[in-house]
């Protein structure tokens, strides 16, 4: 099965570079895209932690430009520019999946027919890949970086990895 196109937003390269997994995407993605809004976001994020990672040092990533008239063809919504600006870009190339970890952003993103993986989801796809060998010392290190995981959702990544 040929690996798809990933565009992704802030929390899902935030929190896989914080805990050393940022390397996981291009593992599982033919080609991961960065909306220039969301490297903006980053930017900002480096001003609070230096250890933010900077997607234009990666020569993995490829930064898009997703242009206003683009995000002007949205649905209303209450998203931030980072969220609408995956969602835009991957609405108007449909090859693309879209990492969101915000619960409304995935919410409107699904409403617009795209395909939608967070955290968690890249986390077994890895495993499913065998890129890394359990996924409940890596969701242990994404709760100590400040990554919320509602109770259940935590216990269902853990069913799923065939790990309780």
């Amino acid at each position: 099965m040929p690996k798809a196109s990933l565009v992704s937003n802030t929390s899902p390269l935030l929190y896989l570079g914080r805990i050393g997994y940022l390397n996981l995407l291009p593992g599982l993605f033919e080609t991961v895209l960065v909306p220039k809004q969301v490297a903006l976001e980053l930017d900002a994020g480096r001003l609070i932690r230096r250890d933010t990672i900077d997607p234009r040092s990666l020569d993995w990533i490829r930064l898009v430009a997703v242009p206003q008239s683009e995000l002007d063809t949205l649905p209303e919504n209450w998203l931030g520019l980072g969220e609408q600006a995956v969602i835009a870009y991957a609405r108007k190339h449909r090859h693309a999946t879209v990492a969101l970890d915000d619960l409304q952003a995935r919410l409107f993103a699904r409403s617009l027919g795209l395909i939608v993986v967070g955290i968690v989801g890249i986390l077994l796809r890895a495993k499913q890949a065998n890129l890394v060998p359990a996924v409940h010392p890596l969701l242990d290190a994404l709760h100590r970086e400040g990554f919320y995981l509602h109770d259940a959702v935590h216990a269902e990544a853990l069913r799923l990895a065939g790990e309780v």
